[in-house]
C-alpha cells in the first residue's frame, strides 16, 4: 500500500504577498463596513451617536468578514502555487518518453 504524502504548505502569514493581501482586505472591508453601516443608520434617521455605534459594529463585522474571506482565498492560492511547483519539479525530474530518430 502506497501512501501519498501531502506537500508542505506555506502559511499565509509566512508569505509576504499573502500577508499584505490579507492586511489590505481587512482594512478595506473594515472601512467599507464602517462607512456603509454609519451612513445607512444616519440616513434612516438615527442620531449621530447611535449612528456612530452602528458604524463601529459594521466596521468590526466587515473587518472579521474580510479577514475570513481573504484568509480562505490566500490559502487556496498558496495551495495551488505549491501544487504547480511540485508538478513542475516532477516533470523536470522524469525523462521524456519520446523516441529518438
Amino acid at each position: 500500500m502506497t501512501t501519498t504524502q501531502a506537500p508542505p504548505l506555506i502559511a499565509p502569514k509566512d508569505d509576504p504577498r499573502a500577508a499584505a493581501g490579507i492586511r489590505r482586505a481587512k482594512a478595506m472591508c473594515g472601512l467599507g463596513g464602517f462607512a456603509i453601516a454609519g451612513l445607512s443608520a444616519y440616513m434612516h434617521g438615527d442620531v449621530f451617536f447611535t449612528a456612530g455605534e452602528r458604524a463601529l459594529g459594521g466596521g468590526i463585522a466587515g473587518y472579521l468578514l474580510g479577514w475570513g474571506v481573504a484568509l480562505a482565498v490566500w490559502r487556496r492560492i498558496l495551495q495551488a502555487e505549491t501544487h504547480q511547483a511540485l508538478e513542475l519539479l516532477r516533470s523536470r525530474s522524469t525523462p521524456d518518453e519520446t523516441p529518438e530518430t
